[in-house]
């Protein structure tokens, strides 16, 4: 779907007809895809979605049938015909794009993308590049704070089913891939992005087993009536014979990585006491049993409770794996009650960002035929920051980043060890002097001449990005109340903005 320069809002190309006919498709331009505020409450964001926006890139180009659903619409019927001829042979061999290495750690107002290029060419790109990456950093961001509550407990996304239908459910799973979660049940994103898959089993499965005896199940071959007489004899308990039938049937198949769901019936009565029973078998047989997982009520207190009868069983290796709705709310208060959870299968919150419906990224132009440009506002904070430039992340001698500094391309890079004076971008008395100790410059080469050029290995990008954040100080991204990090701009910059803005608003900035 997102593979086609169709996949773009109509203005986009109302825009470039009007770029081709007034003879302006070829200005050089600067545009920049930025957001004005993190989501969630947070004080962070990760950049995520490359994989879509280099297919999309590498399949630029119009199908026949395309221009002529294009030609048929009203609005072009007074187009020069010159105009779809160049959409026909449209190629991007001179449009270059600079951003952050995917997995970055970003924040507001700095350029995630910058795209450089003939005017018409950078236009059309603009709804395609906001699609993709507003919708996969969101969800990188979502999946980040997941990781950094879970205290080191595995995450599995369990999505697929409840999100915004196939290109979504992929998106989602390859972006809380980068976010920190381990592995995944869409096992099409398994197949094509190398993510660990995992699967559980259904209320379904262990429901259909409802006429079985355990008795009449077989182990290689071998009765297992003997075993499971003496465990029962041992054990005491009247369970449900269904749900005992199911979970060795489920075990004999997957004898070292079944996870059984123990909630059909009674988490605490039933389910739990026929895993054991289960997990004494595979062990009788030479076998080492995985986990269990519990699908719904009390989950503090049945973990508590089943982590308890594992543990009185000989079964401290035992995992419990906890689904049902789980978003980061929860697992705060999972981990403020004691809970016992090893694992968390997270779905629709994750997948619909329940919490925050939209990144909010926006695309703008900078400049134009090297001249730099400036949207005003009456909010400060919606005014954009003029001029093609570059990204620099200064660190402190422990290498723990302390801000970002915008400055305009033609400016001499910061220096470590050389003072700087550095400008809040919008409120003129915010500034500050800065001595960094690392100087970072963070624009990269994403897409010249028609190549990719930025890293597609994903499980790189995963570990480099949760390895970025311990370079982060701890208040900035916090759970609760999150102290911002700083973007400011330079000091030539920031009278570039000054002298653009007096200019546009016909007004003298008094110092």
């Amino acid at each position: 779907m997102g593979k086609s320069p169709l996949f773009t809002d109509f203005y986009e190309l109302t825009m470039a007809s009007a770029y081709y006919q007034t003879h302006k498709k070829d200005e050089n331009s600067v545009f920049e895809l930025f957001f004005r505020k993190c989501p969630f409450g947070g004080e962070f964001a990760v950049v995520a979605g490359h994989d879509q926006i280099k297919e999309a890139l590498e399949n630029f180009s119009f199908k026949k049938d395309e221009l002529t659903y294009l030609k048929k619409q009203p609005v072009f019927s007074h187009s020069d015909p010159a105009f779809f001829k160049f959409l026909e042979n449209l190629d991007l061999d001179d449009v270059e794009i600079y951003g952050f290495p995917e997995g970055s750690i970003v924040f507001p107002h700095e350029p995630l993308i910058q795209v450089r290029g003939p005017l018409i060419k950078v236009q059309l790109l603009e709804s395609m590049l906001l699609n993709h990456l507003n919708f996969a950093t969101l969800i990188a961001t979502l999946a980040r704070r997941s990781w950094l509550i879970a205290e080191g407990k595995a995450l599995v996304e369990f999505g697929m089913r409840r999100a915004q239908g196939p290109n979504g459910a992929m998106m989602a799973t390859r972006s809380s891939y980068i976010g920190g979660f381990s592995a995944t049940s869409n096992s099409l994103a398994g197949y094509k992005y190398h993510i660990p898959v995992v699967g559980t089993m259904a209320h379904s499965f262990v429901q259909s087993f409802f006429e079985i005896r355990p008795e009449s199940l077989e182990w290689n071959g071998h009765s297992i009536v003997p075993q499971l007489e003496q465990i029962k004899l041992e054990d005491g308990l009247s369970t449900n014979e269904g749900e005992l039938g199911a979970f060795i049937a489920y075990a004999k198949l997957f004898p070292d990585t079944a996870t059984l769901l123990v909630d059909t019936y009674n988490s605490l009565n039933s389910g739990i006491p026929n895993a054991l029973r289960v997990f004494k078998l595979l062990r009788a047989f030479g076998h080492r049993p995985y986990g269990i997982r519990l699908d719904s009520g009390d989950m503090a207190y049945l973990s508590i409770e089943a982590r308890k009868m594992l543990d009185s069983a000989n079964f401290k290796e035992i995992k419990i794996f906890s689904s049902n709705e789980i978003d980061e709310k929860i697992i705060l208060a999972l981990n403020e009650q004691g809970a016992k959870i090893d694992a968390y299968g997270i779905g629709t919150k994750l997948v619909t960002s329940a919490m925050d419906p939209s990144l909010g990224g926006v695309y703008k132009l900078v400049e134009i035929n090297g001249r730099p440009r400036i949207k005003i506002s009456d909010q400060p904070t919606k005014r954009t920051i003029p001029a093609s430039k570059r990204i620099y992340r200064i660190s402190g001698k422990d290498k723990t980043y302390l801000m970002d500094i915008l400055t305009h391309e033609n400016e001499t890079p910061p220096k470590p060890g050389e003072k700087l004076l550095v400008h809040h971008p919008f409120f003129d008395q915010m500034k500050a002097e800065v001595i960094p100790s690392h100087v970072e410059q963070m624009l990269r080469p994403l897409f010249i001449k028609g190549q990719w050029k930025g890293e597609t290995n994903l499980e790189y990008t995963r570990e480099w990005s949760l390895q970025e954040m311990k370079k982060m100080r701890a208040d900035i991204i916090r759970h609760q109340n999150p102290t911002p990090y700083k973007v400011a701009v330079s000091h030539d910059l920031k009278q570039l903005m000054d002298k653009i803005y007096s200019k546009e608003m016909g007004t003298t900035i008094l110092r």
